[in-house]
């Protein structure tokens, strides 16, 4: 999913203007156009549905208490990533890392048998979901530039700004999460 740059339309900027002045229906305009992103971001850092939805909450609280501080320095959508990136370092650090292996998923590679799948929408479903454990399995900070990067269409440098550090970092980061879904995914490969 490509990340649109709504905010750098005019429309954005006034609805981020009325949100600043206390308006309650520009707020929950923004939260309705950021809320599914940010979301996916979250869930893919921590892997859980109802603690992402529970730090969906808070991330758009504090974006609501800071809103009036906000800048333009940055695109709404990088700061708004930016506090939801804090927000699942520090619930990582409360509740630690709790990741599921791909093999505990999925069985070893010689077990996988896809059989004749019949049903096209249930082949890509499975196929997205064991890309999704495998993207699950990566350390919070690989994961975080991979979900950035080809679930919300993030350039390096925005990636770089939501997660406070150098683009090279960023593309270091890519690279070795890539190739670690390749060494993951390899024995699933014939069923991609």
């Amino acid at each position: 999913m490509k990340l649109e740059k709504t905010d750098s339309s005019a429309g954005e900027g006034e609805l981020v203007r009325a949100a600043q002045r206390g308006d309650a229906g520009a707020f929950k305009r923004l939260y309705e156009t950021y809320r599914d992103r940010v979301y996916n971001l979250i869930f893919y850092w921590l892997g859980d549905r109802a603690v992402a939805e529970d730090v969906l909450q808070a991330v758009f609280l504090k974006v609501h208490r800071g809103l009036r501080g906000f800048r333009f320095e940055s695109s709404l959508a990088t700061w708004i990533y930016r506090v939801a990136a804090n927000e699942c370092r520090n619930q990582t650090r409360r509740r630690g890392a709790q990741m599921v292996p791909l093999e505990d998923v999925l069985g070893s590679g010689e077990e996988i048998d896809p059989g004749p799948l019949q049903d096209d929408q249930h082949a890509t479903s499975e196929r997205q979901e064991i890309i999704r454990q495998a993207i699950m399995e990566l350390p919070a900070d690989l994961r975080a530039v991979v979900v950035l990067k080809y679930l919300e269409g993030l350039a390096y440098e925005e990636i770089a700004e939501v997660l406070g550090c150098a683009p090279g970092t960023v593309a270091s980061r890519l690279n070795r999460a890539l190739g670690r879904l390749e060494s993951q995914l390899k024995p699933v490969r014939r069923l991609l």
